[in-house]
């Protein structure tokens, strides 16, 4: 089974959500960025990586807001969706297509992978209007 971590990345309120480009999986979905865990690595050391790596950003994890395995059709995957805060003054996206600050609420008309949907609707039991 794959081991994968996602950020859920909080500043002033709101959640950063990212969309995927084209090609690879879930082309043109909206998801919470991450990426598979290195061997060695431990779930927050993986999150802030790859954060560095996909959004050119520094993030000061917190904690695992939940985890669940998902399967896709060609693979298993644990998900690791961790709570954080930007460090950094800005983001620059490397992989993804397009990037929001939302609140869960107003995430609620994004298309998202199948696997980020459980975590995405639990957030908003986590936020208030």
């Amino acid at each position: 089974m794959i081991k994968v971590v996602a950020a859920i990345i909080e500043k002033d309120g709101k959640i950063l959500f990212c969309r995927r480009g084209p090609g690879g999986n879930c082309p043109f979905l909206w998801e919470f960025p991450g990426g598979k865990i290195e061997p060695g690595e431990t779930p927050f050391e993986a999150i802030i990586r790859e954060i560095k790596e996909e959004l050119s950003a520094d993030i000061e994890p917190s904690e695992i807001f939940c985890e669940y395995p998902f399967s896709y059709p060609k693979k298993d995957i644990y998900f690791y969706f961790i709570k954080a805060k930007l460090v950094s003054q800005k983001i620059e996206p490397t992989f993804h297509s397009e990037t929001k600050w939302l609140s869960p609420f107003e995430a609620e008309s994004l298309e998202f992978c199948p696997a980020d949907i459980s975590a995405a609707e639990k957030l908003k039991g986590a936020f208030s209007e």
